[in-house]
């Protein structure tokens, strides 16, 4: 076997084992579902009512900007739609960022698993 079959070779073992695992990974809303249950799950119930609320001001921000009629009401309700659509969009960062926090634990944890198992099933040298 030449060494370009067994880059060839070594390149498909390594594709079939990353397919194995992406096939494993949970979808989006799997993973939105941990982070409301897991450790932080106060902070994130509370955040999640704060970018409603943030949508909520930064609609009604943009309405009375397209309503208003003088150009200092337009500036003012302008600078509010921008500052809650930054506030939003400040929050939903943390929240994917919290999904990602609690997706690399479960990862960690499942490593660490899978090596004491490894290492309980090798034999140990003296």
């Amino acid at each position: 076997m030449s060494v370009e079959q067994q880059i060839k070779a070594s390149l498909h073992s390594e594709q079939a084992q990353l397919d194995q695992i992406l096939s494993r990974e949970q979808g989006l809303f799997n993973r939105l579902g941990h982070i409301y249950s897991g450790s932080m799950r106060r902070w994130v119930w509370l955040s999640t009512l704060l970018a409603l609320l943030a949508t909520a001001a930064f609609i009604y921000a943009g309405y009375r900007f397209y309503m208003a009629t003088v150009i200092n009401e337009q500036v003012f309700w302008g600078v509010w739609f921008i500052a809650g659509l930054l506030v939003q969009i400040a929050i939903k960062l943390w929240l994917f960022m919290e999904m990602n926090r609690t997706s690399i634990l479960r990862e960690i944890k499942r490593s660490e698993l899978n090596l004491q198992s490894a290492g309980a099933a090798s034999p140990q040298s003296s």
